[in-house]
């Protein structure tokens, strides 16, 4: 970052030429205090690196889908959005500045530096590190005081975010709240910037493993807590077939079931949990009544179980049941133009009876192909089941 700063602002500005390129905070610093200098090092800032395309990891997305849920909250000193593009179609909102605090509903990514599709907002130079906005001193004061607080993906304190850390620390107040990961936190602790900004963290909370590996883990926890809440609210014989749909899913990754899960979920709410609702514990004890244990979850939201395909559709708000049937036609329509087999469909919640279906009833084309009838691919009915006539069975 700062080799990139350097080279692309030296010929503007003499006075980097001197300058180690290596020093972020000098080459920042430098730049600022000049006449033009400060607009000028922001937005080069912005587009020094792949801020607003990179790709992003396995531990963004299971950090976004974790917030989706309303599971965690997320402050990054990080400028790039790849947290916020890692929520996939559902929309993560972002805040750089006191104004978002205002317009924007919670959860959202806090970002205590600023953001790089906002040049404005970057704080780059030691006097906006000192001196951040007083929403950052605010909100950072306001989550992290009875939380117990996760460093990732600092591996050791670069200088531009080591107060960053100190204050979180000082906000947080007990150091037995705190857990740092990183793969050498442990092994390199003696020559490490922690040990001088967390020097009573505790061996047990030094996690070496990786960013992705503990966000597997922690998502992989997330699941499981929900899950074992919804056998805890049945009955012996119900918590029974939720158990076998359960073990059906524990060959995939937690990230593939906190995607599968929202999906599920016609209209899913930010910030709201669809593994948490009652609705999706329903389908859950009615696939595992269906298939048993053979459910194994595979692309495009569709079980493979031993009873062929399925596919779960859930309403947590309250809805015309006909949404759930508009819902499962549109996605029938989508298996079909990919060429992938019809699933069964198994819905619940909403409100009123299955409608009957408008189009030709699969009696007549069963034995036709879709394309020699009028307007064939409009003839496709999803198979539907709701989740309480398969329990009630």
């Amino acid at each position: 970052m700062a080799r990139a700063l350097h080279a692309q602002l030296k010929g503007a500005f003499p006075v980097l030429a001197p300058l180690e390129e290596w020093d972020l905070l000098g080459v920042a610093d430098a730049v600022a205090n000049l006449s033009g200098g400060e607009d000028a090092l922001r937005q080069t800032s912005a587009k020094s690196a792949n801020f607003k395309s990179a790709t992003p990891g396995y531990a963004h997305r299971v950090l976004a889908h974790l917030m989706l849920e309303g599971a965690i909250d997320v402050l990054t000193t990080n400028w790039d959005n790849c947290i916020e593009r890692g929520s996939g179609e559902e929309h993560l909102p972002t805040v750089t500045n006191e104004s978002d605090l205002a317009d924007v509903t919670p959860p959202w990514v806090l970002k205590v530096h600023g953001c790089a599709s906002r040049p404005g907002s970057l704080l780059v130079t030691t006097a906006h590190l000192k001196n951040p906005p007083k929403w950052v001193q605010e909100q950072t004061h306001a989550r992290l005081g009875s939380a117990v607080v996760v460093f990732i993906g600092i591996g050791d304190v670069a200088p531009y975010v080591k107060q960053r850390i100190i204050e979180a620390i000082t906000e947080v107040g007990s150091v037995e709240n705190i857990r740092v990961v990183s793969p050498d936190i442990k092994t390199g602790w003696d020559a490490s910037q922690w040990k001088v900004v967390a020097p009573e963290l505790r061996d047990e909370d030094k996690i070496s493993v990786t960013a992705d590996e503990f966000m597997g883990e922690l998502g992989a926890a997330y699941i499981v807590t929900r899950l074992a809440e919804h056998c805890l609210n049945a009955g012996p014989e119900l918590a029974a077939k939720l158990e076998d749909a359960i073990a059906g899913l524990s060959n995939s990754d937690s990230l593939s079931v906190l995607q599968w899960s929202r999906k599920v979920d016609i209209n899913p709410r930010v910030g709201e949990s669809v593994l948490k609702s009652s609705e999706f514990g329903k389908a859950l004890i009615a696939l595992g009544h269906l298939v048993g244990n053979s459910a194994a979850l595979k692309q495009n939201q569709v079980l493979d179980t031993s009873h062929g395909p399925v596919e779960i559709l859930i309403a947590t708000q309250t809805v015309p049941t006909r949404r759930l049937v508009e819902a499962a036609e549109n996605r029938l329509h989508g298996h079909a133009s990919r060429g992938e087999p019809c699933p069964l469909f198994l819905i619940a919640g909403g409100v009123g009876p299955i409608p009957m279906p408008k189009s030709l009833p699969p009696s007549i084309i069963d034995e036709v192909d879709d394309a020699s009838i009028l307007d064939g691919p409009l003839a496709l009915v999803p198979n539907i089941r709701h989740a309480d006539e398969v329990i009630a069975s």
